[in-house]
Formats: C-alpha cells, structure tokens, sequence
C-alpha cells in the first residue's frame, strides 16, 4: 500500500509516510515532531508519564487524539510491539543533563525500532541513543534538530541564508 504524505517541496513521498512513529512526551517537542509527522502520513502513538500523574496521561490523550492518533502510558512502551521497523522519537526531558541516566523505554524494546530520535541535546549521546545503537538501531541526536532550528531562525529573523557550516561546526565543538 502506498501512502503519501504532504511535502513542503511538492507532491513527493516522504519516506514517513505509512511508518508508525512513537512519539514519547506530550510537551511543545512532542507536539512539533507528532504534527510533522502526520503531516508526512505516519501513523502516530503518543505515550506520557505514568497513570499515576494523570494530567500528562491526559496530555497524552489530547494530542493523539488532535491527529487521530494512539495514546499510551510511557511505561506501556515496554510491552508496545504492534509491528517491527517502528520509529522512536524521544520529546520528553529524559536523559538530559542532569538527570542523564533517565530513559523513556528499556534497551529490551529497542529491538523493534528501525530508527531512534532523541531530542535531547545536552548530552548529545544520551542514554537512550547509546542503547539503541548497541541494538543495531539507526539514531538521530537532538543537536540535530538544535541546530536546524537555528538555522531556520537565524533566517527568519535575518532574512539571509544562514551560515550553516559555521554554525554546525560551532555547535559541535561546545555540545
């Protein structure tokens, strides 16, 4: 089945398109990343903190369902396994300085992710992303999306082209 999502550059298939995309925080990073990506035609699951603090649950509850998604308790991410390939993205403030031993899902169910993004920037490699990659999954540091944001805001706020290599060398150097 072919699905095809939206694009900002035309008509093309993004390569999100029909990916289930777990979406981990329900917070204004959770927000961006689950709206981008139904936006590009993935299917999204939102899951946030524990039954035991309902509001974020709640949270939870009302993104997915602003975008017709799923959603779950994070500790649910455990056990979630619907189908293999799945995407992780990381929104929530775990693994980040200085609370860097935290993670949103145990190494065990890593397994079932093709590709794993953490939002985090501080530290660049977090926990998270080390034991995806001893799990054989491709992952995605948060100084990635750090510095395409400021990219986009330099030149929104400039209306130049960014310096992208001086940028992305300086941040690389400090993170």
């Amino acid at each position: 089945m072919i699905l095809t999502g939206s694009s900002a550059k035309g008509d093309a298939i993004s390569p999100l398109a029909g990916r289930l995309i777990v979406v981990a925080g329900a917070g204004g990073a959770a927000k961006a990343v689950a709206y981008g990506a139904k936006e590009k035609g993935a299917r999204v699951v939102v899951a946030n903190l524990p039954i035991g603090l309902m509001e974020l649950i709640e949270r939870a509850v009302r993104l997915a369902n602003s975008i017709g998604g799923q959603a779950l308790r994070l500790s649910d991410l455990a056990t979630f396994h619907p189908e293999e390939g799945m995407i992780l993205a990381n929104a929530t403030a775990l693994g980040m300085y200085p609370n860097v031993d935290g993670t949103p899902i145990p190494k065990e169910a890593l397994r079932f992710y093709n590709l794993v993004f953490d939002a985090v920037y501080a530290p660049r490699a977090t926990r998270l992303l080390r034991k995806a990659q001893e799990s054989g999954v491709s992952i995605v540091s948060g100084v990635e999306m750090f510095i395409r944001q400021a990219f986009s805001q330099f030149q929104h706020f400039t209306g130049i082209n960014a310096p992208e290599s001086f940028m992305r060398e300086t941040v690389m150097k400090y993170t």
